[in-house]
């Protein structure tokens, strides 16, 4: 019973996601996570789920309880000085466009416990469309996943606006380059963009409901800030940039390094775990943000 539950609550959420985010989808959502808590209290996973989804409507109160209750039926672990250096291994390289206006302020790699894999959370100081949506960063994913056997990126995946980008061409060349990849970050709104990413066709897949849907390309993003941002008038955004000023070329002109890895080094924000949303909350921000996909596919259920 808690299983079918737990479904309706995944299938709600991703039609809140998917369809405008309405507040009684939404309801719908938590009503049949917290049924199907009642049955299964110890599911770490739905925990984290409800978590996530209280997060989202910025309930962080909720949220925070969730998550505290997630990471007592699964620790996460301290990282050690190996953990440090594997983590500062992978750390991608960052281009951002020259005319960039926000600076990076915080980065958290989460190491999964079980696969090869590592989640950089990447938290810009704000997202140009949303001046107003109370969230004093601009939160991006980066995962690097490699073999542990050679040591070699064996996937480079991003988050592009709700669609996850993956290109051979960005693993060849992090390991041409000591495995760390070469991740281009869109003006303003940040979005991560894997080399190679002009063939693709962004999509932001819903699993749950079998819905994929159709995510702005750079292109189109250009069109819309070369015009203006989303909300110029807001007051937080009154000394922000009011639209990009060049050309496309300009536009996607990502040739200014920003280190990821003297963040690492200065703040040592690594941790391992299974729920990267659950151990920022509660291990390392004291602000908030919006919570991001965990991992770039179902890295969750692994037995211990």
């Amino acid at each position: 019973m808690n299983k079918d539950y737990f479904e309706k609550g995944d299938m709600y959420l991703d039609m809140y996601d998917a369809y405008g985010r309405n507040a009684i989808v939404f309801e719908s959502a938590i009503k049949n996570y917290k049924k199907g808590l009642q049955f299964a209290p110890n599911d770490t996973l739905y925990h984290c789920r409800l978590g996530y989804a209280y997060h989202l409507m910025r309930r962080l109160t909720e949220a925070s309880s969730e998550y505290k209750v997630a990471l007592k039926l699964d620790s996460p672990r301290l990282a050690s000085e190996d953990d440090l250096k594997l983590a500062n291994k992978y750390a991608p390289r960052l281009f951002v466009n020259p005319e960039e206006f926000f600076s990076l302020k915080d980065v958290v790699a989460v190491i999964h416990p079980k696969r090869s894999i590592i989640a950089y959370n990447l938290f810009w100081e704000d997202d140009i469309d949303h001046p107003g949506d109370n969230d004093p960063s601009d939160h991006e994913v980066v995962w690097i996943e490699f073999d542990q056997n050679n040591g070699k990126v064996t996937g480079v995946y991003t988050y592009f606006h709700r669609a996850i980008l993956s290109t051979e061409e960005a693993v060849k060349d992090a390991n041409l380059h000591h495995q760390r990849a070469r991740i281009g970050v869109q003006w303003g709104g940040h979005g991560s963009l894997p080399l190679g990413w002009e063939g693709l066709k962004p999509e932001a897949v819903y699993e749950k409901i079998g819905q994929r849907h159709k995510v702005r390309n750079m292109p189109e993003r250009y069109q819309k800030l070369s015009k203006s941002i989303r909300n110029p008038g807001h007051p937080i955004a009154r000394n922000w940039p009011k639209r990009f000023e060049g050309t496309y070329k300009d536009f996607i002109d990502f040739s200014q390094y920003i280190d990821s890895r003297r963040l690492l080094k200065k703040k040592k924000m690594v941790i391992i775990s299974r729920w990267p949303n659950a151990v920022i909350n509660q291990y390392f921000f004291a602000y908030n943000y919006f919570p991001k996909r965990q991992w770039p596919k179902n890295m969750i259920r692994v037995t211990k």
